[in-house]
């Protein structure tokens, strides 16, 4: 039984593709990413972005805690980095629904990231109280599905030990004759 055990985690450990695993008490991955190579990893993604860098007309990305760490690095002019009130009163001023990136990430592994790329709808209307004399913002907030296809990255990023630099080995906006 012993020996039946020990083949197991011997493969295991060869299906990780060399990728070291750690798991914490709960039973997930503890893997740690330094903040600035994640920073790099999201502006690198969204530079391959080709669908977003071939349409007219600024893009709005949400200023969560990434969105706000990586509006001062090098992204394209097209990119507009707002807060949930900025957005708000945008879509006040222009009477119109705002479409907005929200970036997340997903680690792997500690050489294996996904980010991943949604949109959320932002409608804002303002609202009068005659009784109060109170002008009040409503906000409709709307969220995309990810689809029934279970997860798929959009961008997943892979560390290359041997040139020491992260590459890009599965992007969904771009296809290849392979696909």
């Amino acid at each position: 039984m012993r020996t039946t055990l020990t083949i197991i985690l011997i493969l295991i450990g060869f299906l990780t593709f060399g990728q070291e695993n750690k798991l914490g008490e709960d039973g997930s991955l503890i893997n740690k990413i330094e903040p600035d190579i994640l920073d790099s990893l999201y502006v690198k993604a969204l530079n391959n972005r080709i669908d977003l860098l071939l349409q007219s007309g600024w893009h709005y990305v949400e200023m969560n805690e990434y969105g706000s760490r990586i509006k001062n690095l090098i992204v394209p002019d097209r990119y507009k980095f707002l807060t949930t009130d900025e957005l708000i009163d945008l879509s006040i001023k222009e009477k119109r629904t705002i479409n907005v990136l929200r970036i997340v990430h997903n680690i792997i592994s500690k050489d294996t990231v996904d980010i991943n790329f949604s949109y959320i709808g932002f409608t804002g209307k303002r609202k009068l109280h005659f009784c109060r004399g109170i002008r009040l913002k409503k906000t409709e907030i709307t969220v995309g599905c990810g689809g029934i296809n279970g997860y798929q990255p959009d961008i997943r990023f892979a560390f290359d030990s041997l040139i020491n630099e992260w590459k890009i080995i599965k992007n969904r906006f771009v296809k290849t004759n392979g696909e």
